[in-house]
């Protein structure tokens, strides 16, 4: 693997929820925001519930 190519994968391993995700579009953001909306569901006493894969709902985003 280049050095660069580690690199990357290793920010990209590294990173953590962030309110600016819901805003973002790269997948890594669209993902980490999705789990913490279903994470906080579970948490608040709602049925947490895997999305569908072929049905994928969109995440409200402002900006």
């Amino acid at each position: 693997m280049k050095k660069e190519e580690l690199e990357k994968s290793l920010e990209i391993a590294g990173r953590t929820f962030d309110t600016e995700d819901y805003k973002k579009d790269d997948e890594v953001s669209i993902g980490l925001a999705t789990t913490h909306e279903q994470v906080s569901d579970h948490y608040m006493g709602n049925e947490a519930v895997p999305p569908d894969p072929n049905n994928t709902p969109s995440i409200p985003r402002k900006g």
